[in-house]
């Protein structure tokens, strides 16, 4: 996961559900690990994740944290790709996404993601598994959100795993489209002259 811990009532990532649901899915693949790639213990309005990671059963052995010093010091693009190209899949399967740059940049390194079948995510993937869910009325933004189930994240995580390792090119084609340069050389210099 890699994924902003802000917010609490709702956790709009959705680290309870997808917790639960890997906790659930490890005790069936030993091998299985969750990297969590963000504030681990809640103080930037979040919640506490290593909390959260005992009360749904993971086991210290199948949950890794980001180093808490390198994560608030910045990552560098080249480490962040090589944890993006670690991975066997994203696990994105937040209740609500304005764009979802952890999707584009985790296909970009040919990594499948798995992410909720709702708002932008589902416009942005090129190879993965989509989540179901139930919605949830978020009052406070006065909008609908989607609660990914559990039962389908753990589907989908069990679909990623008989898929096995190694790159999706079909992911790397399909995000090329939202290179800077494309974008800019398709979309920007054309509106730039219809507004000359």
């Amino acid at each position: 996961m890699v994924s902003a811990n802000k917010g609490a009532y709702p956790p709009r990532k959705a680290f309870p559900e997808t917790f639960l649901a890997f906790s659930m899915f490890a005790k069936h693949h030993e091998d299985a690990v969750l990297y969590i790639h963000t504030e681990d213990r809640g103080g930037m309005g979040g919640i506490n994740l290593r909390e959260l990671a005992t009360a749904c059963g993971i086991l210290d052995h199948q949950i890794v944290f980001v180093d808490q010093y390198v994560y608030r010091s910045g990552i560098g693009n080249d480490l962040l790709a090589a944890i993006y190209s670690a991975m066997d899949s994203l696990l994105i399967c937040s209740m609500g996404e304005g764009f979802g740059v952890p999707q584009i940049e985790a296909q970009a390194c040919g990594t499948p993601v798995i992410c909720t079948n709702a708002s932008a995510s589902p416009e942005l993937l090129g190879d993965g598994w989509l989540v179901e869910g139930q919605p949830f009325w978020d009052s406070p933004q006065r909008a609908w959100m989607i609660t990914p189930g559990i039962p389908s994240i753990i589907e989908a995580m069990e679909a990623a795993y008989a898929r096995g390792r190694g790159r999706s090119q079909l992911a790397q084609d399909f995000v090329a489209q939202y290179d800077a340069d494309f974008v800019f050389a398709n979309y920007w210099l054309p509106a730039m002259e219809a507004l000359r």
